[in-house]
Parts: C-alpha cells; structure tokens; sequence
C-alpha cells in the first residue's frame, strides 16, 4: 500500500485509479453510516477523492494514508450533516457491500439475523453524529482507538469514551427490542460480520 501511495504521490493516476478502486465502496459505506443518506454518501466519497488526489503530494507518511483519509472524509461527512441538522436514520444496506451471507442454516434464521442486523443499523443511525462516527470508524472499518484519536482530532480517552456511551446507548435500544447482544454478537449486529452462524 505504501508504494501505491508513493506512486500517487507522484502524480501517477494509474496509482490513483487503483487506490480508488480499492477504497470506494468502503469510503461510500463509511460516509453513508455517518449521513445515512446515499446520495450525499456518493458525493461525499467523490469530492474526499478529489481532495485526496490534490493533497496527496503534502502526505508526509504514505502508512498513514488510512488515518489521513478517513479524517478528510469524516470531515466532509460532518461539514455536509450539519447542513442538513437533525438526526439521520439509516435505510437498510441492502447492496453489494453488506452482502448478507446464509452457511448452512435456515431461512427462518437467515431472516432473523437480518432484521437484528437492520434494527441494530437504525440504532446506529440515531446515535448523535461523534458517537456514530466513532462507532462507524472502529466496527465498520476496523480503526484502531490511536487511528480513529488521528482521524477525529480528539485525545484516545476521548474516543473509548465515545465508544463507551454509543455501547451503552445501543444496549439500551437493543434492549427495547429483546436484544442483548454479547461483545462477540457486537459484531455481527454492526455489519462486520455478515455470516449466519
């Protein structure tokens, strides 16, 4: 990944080409969950690639591409939430990138763990947009605490807190739903794992 970076750095759209390829579906999932809206979703990850495209030469560490990506793309998911205010509610990710995987169970089971799946998305949705966006960068895109401090700004006990409360917020819907999903369910219910076990 560092020579790809390198390579864009560079000025080799080719490179570029690549690392888009690789990163835009997950740049739109990741802005769709802080928005929860698709269309400002796919603007978002554009105009995040046309910035990092003209910015890439000032990126000092080519390993820390992620971090310094993931913080242009927040920002823009920030700046264009506000202007809509309010609380978003996420729609169901119903497409290639949340395909949704049956191994050897039944169909009753299968549909299930869709629809804990889409209430725990919802309740996602309605976190307010810091404690989403933590949530989104640590489960969806498997951040690391120093990462997602990087990304957001802010100082690591600043986001385990985060994660903390947006834990203890979703409990709480969860609950009202009859689910109590353990720390390995967490998981599941927050899209990495899209297997039926």
């Amino acid at each position: 990944m560092d020579d790809l970076i390198k390579r864009c750095q560079q000025g080799d759209v080719d490179a570029f080409s690549i690392l888009v390829e690789r990163n835009g579906a997950k740049a739109v999932r990741t802005a769709y969950l802080i928005t929860g809206r698709r269309d400002m979703a796919e603007d978002i990850a554009q105009e995040t690639f046309i910035q990092c495209y003209r910015d890439i030469k000032r990126l000092r560490k080519p390993e820390m591409f992620q971090a310094w990506f993931y913080r242009v793309l927040t920002r823009l998911s920030w700046r264009h939430t506000a202007k809509e205010k309010g609380k978003v509610s996420l729609e169901s990710l119903a497409d290639s990138d949340n395909k949704f995987l049956v191994n050897d169970t039944n169909l009753a089971e299968a549909v299930e763990a869709k629809l804990k799946q889409d209430i725990v998305q919802k309740a996602v949705g309605r976190l307010n947009t810091p404690l989403r966006t933590t949530i989104v960068l640590y489960y969806f895109n498997e951040l690391s605490i120093k990462e997602i401090a990087h990304v957001l700004g802010c100082r690591e006990g600043t986001v385990k807190s985060r994660l903390h409360n947006a834990r203890k917020q979703l409990a709480r819907e969860l609950k009202q739903y009859g689910l109590e999903p353990s720390s390995q369910d967490e998981r599941a219910y927050l899209g990495q794992e899209d297997v039926v076990q």
